[in-house]
């Protein structure tokens, strides 16, 4: 199955979390280490794309099972 490139769907998905939280009434979210969070995907350090990255390979795996079946 050819899925989208993950870098490219981790700063949507990234883009869509930072709308919810703005829609929420955040303007600010920062990590554990302090590192602020609500910036563009392309800003973000390694460390903290790893997060949507997670997100992104978690959802490409199901995908991926429920295709097999």
């Amino acid at each position: 199955m050819d899925l989208p490139d993950i870098e490219t769907v981790c700063a949507e998905v990234h883009d869509a979390w930072m709308a919810s939280k703005r829609a929420q009434g955040y303007t600010s979210r920062k990590s554990e280490d302090g590192e602020e969070l609500m910036v563009p995907y392309a800003e973000l350090s390694e460390k903290a794309k790893d997060l949507d990255r997670g997100t992104v390979r978690a959802v490409y795996s199901a995908i991926r099972r429920a295709a097999a079946k």
